[in-house]
Formats: C-alpha cells, sequence, structure tokens
C-alpha cells in the first residue's frame, strides 16, 4: 500500500535545502554517543495503516525529513524520553492521539474534530505530544502535556526554528553541565545566546518552559519573569586563586572547559570571569572556589 506522506512533489528536486541543521548536527561525530535509534511497533505500524491514511505532508516537513531517519526513531540520549519520530513511523506516533482502539476496533477521533487531521505528530518527551501543523506553509510547531485539557501551545512558529532549536540543544550539551535531570544556569545563557540567532525572544521564552528538564525554570528565568521580577544576573569573578592556586587551576579547568595555558593567561590578565547567570548555581560555583581558598568576587548586574 501506499501513503501519501511518502508521495514527494517534483519540485522538491530542485528546492533550496534550508532545514539541514539537525541533520548536520547527528551526522557529526562528536554527537554519536548523544542519540541512538529505535525501531517501533510493527504489529500496531500494519494495523494503522491498512485502515488509516495521513494526509499529504507539507514541503516543509518533506524537506526537514530529507536527510534524517526514515525507519527508526531518534532518542537523545541524555533525556531518556525525547524522540524523534521518523517519516515511516508517523503513523504510529498518533496512536492513542488521533487513532484509538476501542472495543469495536480503532476510530479515527479527528472525525468527530477532537484532533485535527492536518496535526502530525513528529516528537515527544515522556509521551507529551510535539505537533507539526501540515496546513501552513511554514508548518508551526505546537505542544501540549498529557493528563491536562488538551489546548496545543505554540513552541515556534516554522519548523525550520524548530530544526534549529534541536541542533543547538544536541550540539551544545555536555553533560558536565547536567546534573541529576537539570541544567546549570550558565549552560542556559550559552543555549539562549545561540537561539537568538533566529529566535524571537517570545519563542525563546516558549522553549524554555518546553524543555523537558527539571526544574528548568528555576535555573534559567524566563524572558517575561525576568521583566516583571527584575530578576539579577550574577556575575563571579576570580580576583586571586590564593595559596591552593594549583587545587583552583584544576577545578577552573573542569568548571570551565579551559585548557590549563588558557587558565594561565587569564591568570595574567586583568579580569577572570568565571560564570555567569540567573540562578543559585552561579553562586554554589562560587562558594565552592571560595571554599578552596579563592579569592571570589560576585557582581549582580
Amino acid at each position: 500500500m501506499y501513503y501519501s506522506y511518502i508521495q514527494i512533489d517534483a519540485t522538491m528536486e530542485g528546492a533550496e535545502k534550508t532545514m539541514k541543521y539537525l541533520a548536520r548536527s547527528i551526522s557529526k561525530h562528536e554527537n554519536a554517543s548523544k542519540i541512538k535509534c529505535l525501531g517501533t511497533s510493527t504489529e500496531t505500524k500494519r494495523e494503522l495503516e491498512k485502515i488509516f491514511k495521513l494526509p499529504l505532508l507539507s514541503q516543509a516537513l518533506l524537506k526537514w525529513y530529507c536527510d534524517l531517519p526514515k525507519s527508526n526513531d531518534i532518542m537523545f540520549n541524555w533525556t531518556n524520553d525525547f524522540y524523534i519520530f521518523g517519516m515511516e513511523n508517523l503513523m504510529v506516533a498518533l496512536e492513542g492521539y488521533r487513532f484509538i482502539r476501542d472495543d469495536k476496533g480503532w476510530i479515527d477521533i479527528s472525525k468527530t474534530m477532537e484532533w485535527c487531521e492536518n496535526w502530525i505528530i513528529i516528537s515527544s518527551w515522556s509521551g507529551n505530544p510535539v505537533i507539526a501543523d501540515i496546513s501552513k506553509e511554514e508548518t508551526p510547531i505546537y505542544y501540549d502535556y498529557v493528563g491536562e485539557d488538551f489546548s496545543p501551545k505554540l513552541l515556534v512558529d516554522s519548523l525550520e526554528k524548530f530544526d534549529y532549536f534541536l541542533s543547538v540543544w544536541l550540539n551544545k550539551h555536555d553533560d558536565r553541565y547536567y546534573k541529576s535531570g537539570e541544567y546549570q544556569s550558565n549552560f542556559y545563557e550559552l543555549m539562549e545566546k545561540e537561539w537568538k540567532v533566529k529566535l524571537s525572544d517570545e519563542e525563546i521564552e516558549n522553549i524554555c518552559e518546553f524543555l523537558p528538564i527539571v526544574k528548568s525554570n528555576e535555573n534559567f528565568a524566563p524572558i517575561k519573569q525576568r521583566t516583571i521580577e527584575k530578576v539579577k544576573k550574577y556575575f563571579v569573578y576570580l580576583d586571586d586563586p590564593g595559596e591552593n592556586k594549583s587545587k583552583v587551576i584544576l577545578a577552573l579547568k573542569k568548571e570551565t572547559g579551559l585548557s590549563l595555558d588558557e587558565i594561565r593567561n587569564r591568570l595574567n590578565g586583568d579580569i577572570f570571569l568565571i560564570a555567569e547567570g540567573y540562578g543559585e548555581n552561579t553562586l554554589v560555583l562560587a562558594e565552592y572556589f571560595n571554599s578552596l581558598g579563592a579569592k571570589i568576587r560576585i557582581e549582580e548586574k
């Protein structure tokens, strides 16, 4: 049986390749350990494909899948539950949302207007759907939470921006900054600088709420919250390494990722900024260097 979602328009061959950010990131050798390719339930897939048919996918979504795995889903390893569905698995991804099994068999709830037939689930975390609206040319991306009144919220206004967001997230993730399911605030600062290349402040705020990371909003105050509550940003400076200079240098190497030569050069300079951020982790880091005997200065802006 042939499916509408694999009928690629001939104009695609000459189309400009704009959505390659994630595909390039996946192909990088340094990212190989960060992802895992997984299969899907073949039995459920066969059942659904015998009964239902997906609508024609948008050109944007077809472009996106050109260089991504087709039959396997991608999991970001450090989350254990963030998935990007392969194009051939989009039907199965709708199980429990659009396609529901009852005592009489499978039903399509888009017929009762509880689910829009142009909504395609392309990703999920902890069972929460990430939805592409293929009725619009730019293919905006929405998300929602299972267990609440279903009302998808806008994440970004195009699939290209979602592609860019995922690429930055994958490239910049480092286990050094990720502890007990949450990132340190200085890592969020790094992410935000990259996101601002293509994303609006409102979209970055949406992403802060979207990320599948425990207490993310406590470590990285959303833009609106910063404005309303006037959240202050902390800057941690090293004024003097103290008597335990060797221990401080090793700690700087571990916490900043700088080489020993880079650290020595900065120590010989006028200012050594160790970290900056909005969360308490920045202050905890300052206390750590204080405990090593270093002279630390904290500024708020």
